[in-house]
């Protein structure tokens, strides 16, 4: 009997934990700005869609992405200051400070889709452009899970069937596998935002430097998400914003190279056909 309501007691914290984690995100994003496209239960909680992160600031997706594992960490501070005002401690208290302590840290382990990795993607993002932090993050992604997974099997082996990292590295594995077309469509939402009158005047500029035959690919793979980009072409002095990369693009798809957008300005020995 004590068995099963131990069991009991520890499910309902670790779900108790997971709520409050959902529920900082829920309430981050809907006093930011974002939007809140479905809340949906599941057995260890509540999940939560959002949308229109895109189109908010870059700290305001930091602090989104941030809030279940701070909410996580204060709990755990109260929970455990409560049971430390009693002489011999609240066991139950003790253990749900643990739990969110837990649930904390293996949130901000920096994969996709943890918070750490949507963190981590971000700063990405921003430094290397969209399309390569999106590589980036999928392929380490992949790794990490595999590695839990190898690590799991062996934690079944020697620690008496526990199978907490082998179900950890199964989910992170099969999430990053899915991962590739939703961050496509992130990356396109993130375009369409940046573009919109109300935040385009709001948008900094970053230069990157870029050679004249580089190609298209490569200059696209370059795009941020808070960024207008402007091309420096160092061999020549001149500067392609991103508007008209983004156009031949649309028109042409990525065939070619960056000196092809400068036909008026190049001689024809200087344009790759």
């Amino acid at each position: 009997m004590n068995t099963i309501m131990g069991i009991f007691t520890t499910a309902a914290l670790v779900i108790c934990a997971l709520i409050l984690h959902e529920l900082a995100h829920i309430f981050a994003v809907n006093y930011l700005g974002g939007k809140i496209e479905k809340i949906g239960a599941f057995p260890l909680g509540i999940k939560a869609r959002f949308t229109g992160l895109e189109k908010l600031l870059a700290w305001e997706r930091y602090v989104i992405y941030g809030a279940g594992s701070l909410a996580n960490l204060i709990m755990a501070a109260w929970a455990f200051s409560v049971s430390r005002m009693s002489y011999f401690g609240v066991p139950w208290l003790e253990a749900f400070a643990l739990y969110n302590i837990v649930l904390c840290v293996f949130n901000l382990i920096p994969v996709l889709p943890l918070d750490g990795g949507r963190i981590v993607h971000q700063f990405l993002s921003n430094r290397i452009g969209i399309l390569r932090a999106n590589r980036i993050m999928v392929r380490i992604g992949l790794g990490v899970g595999i590695a839990l997974m190898f690590l799991g099997v062996v934690q079944v082996v020697l620690y008496n069937y526990n199978i907490t990292l082998l179900c950890a590295g199964i989910y992170i594995k099969h999430q990053n596998k899915e991962m590739k077309p939703r961050l496509q469509m992130e990356f396109f939402k993130a375009l369409e935002a940046k573009n919109a009158p109300a935040r385009a005047r709001l948008m900094p500029v970053k230069t990157v430097i870029i050679h004249k035959n580089a190609s298209v690919k490569y200059a696209m793979d370059r795009l941020t998400m808070d960024h207008f980009v402007a091309f420096s072409i160092k061999e020549r002095g001149y500067t392609l914003h991103e508007r008209v990369l983004l156009e031949h693009i649309f028109a042409n798809g990525l065939q070619g190279t960056v000196s092809q957008l400068f036909p008026c300005c190049l001689s024809n020995s200087q344009v790759v056909k």
